[in-house]
């Protein structure tokens, strides 16, 4: 029996939709916050990493989430971020590929403002190659 919905949505479209869920681990920017039923109301600036999902039954599901915004409001969570993807649909190679140039362009000694971008692209694929595993 589901507590509250869970809502996934970026610029690329929906993730997920009014998903059934007992628990929730979402990072912020201020730290992780654990949303269970009659939370509180909050709305928190999303930070990088990975939001976990206790659907029941003793399943759980994993999302990689960087940036945006979150909002718990009565039964309803809503998730707003820049990027989001769910462990099923991540592609290692990809991921593996994206880490190794991040890091790349990092050791090259890239500008101030360049070295905050990359540092974001390394620590997204990393989340993404932690959930991938976990399928």
């Amino acid at each position: 029996m589901s507590n509250f919905k869970l809502n996934i949505y970026t610029p690329q479209g929906v993730v997920v939709s009014a998903t059934p869920c007992e628990e929730l681990t979402i990072p912020t920017e201020t730290g992780i916050i654990n949303v269970l039923k009659g939370h509180t109301h909050l709305i928190s600036e999303l930070g990088n990493g990975v939001l976990k999902v206790k659907i029941g039954s003793g399943q759980t599901r994993h999302f990689t989430i960087a940036g945006g915004l979150c909002k718990v409001l009565g039964d309803n969570v809503t998730i707003l971020a820049k990027t989001s993807e769910s462990s099923e649909s991540i592609d290692q190679e990809r991921a593996k590929s994206a880490l190794s140039k991040a890091e790349s362009r990092l050791a090259t000694g890239v500008a101030s403002v360049e070295q905050i971008k990359f540092q974001r692209k390394v620590e997204r694929a990393k989340n993404r190659l932690k959930i991938a595993n976990l399928k």
